[in-house]
């Protein structure tokens, strides 16, 4: 089943493509275990000038009242939970890759759930060539306002939805 990508999932998207520079963005994708119904929001693959290939694997959180799975310990089990498909996932898929970026993309976490966020992250960025990047709160309104600088711009399409969309606004008379 395939379904339509959610708005932040596409401002994430956006974000990764013309801004990172991913060559290739994906979006929902579902697992081909049998059984298995985790989906991974969006996947960017970045090959750096070296050659080095780079997998970005974004879970996209945009609960504008604050991340909401329960209380804190369940919001952080849930994603725990979430993010070790993730690398499962990717590291099936992209066997051969040399970096793992898991990402957390959230515009709005409390900060109690920050802290057990920071010390989710260190869990996996002491995995081999993995790391978990949390692009929350105001790191997160700094990278939308990156995309929103691009967008401001240039006037040419660049087959992102969400950057078309900012394109629009930003050059409104």
């Amino acid at each position: 089943m395939t379904t339509s990508p959610k708005a932040g999932e596409l401002l994430v998207g956006a974000c990764l493509r013309l801004v990172t520079g991913c060559q290739v963005v994906v979006y929902n994708q579902h697992s081909s275990r049998q059984g298995n119904q985790n989906e991974i929001d969006v996947i960017g693959v970045h090959t750096t000038p070296t050659g080095d290939q780079e997998i970005y694997s974004c879970e996209v959180v945009t609960h504008l009242n604050g991340i909401g799975y329960g209380n804190y310990e369940e919001s952080t089990a849930r994603l725990r939970k979430k993010f070790q498909h993730h690398q499962r996932e990717i590291t099936e898929i992209f066997d051969s890759a040399d970096t793992y970026r898991l990402q957390l993309w959230s515009p709005n976490v409390q900060p109690g759930l920050v802290t057990r966020l920071e010390e989710l992250s260190t869990e996996f960025t002491d995995a081999d060539r993995t790391t978990l990047d949390l692009v929350i709160n105001e790191r997160y309104t700094d990278r939308i306002g990156d995309l929103r600088a691009e967008a401001a711009e240039t006037t040419k399409q660049r087959g992102e939805l969400a950057f078309r969309l900012l394109q629009i606004l930003e050059h409104l008379k």
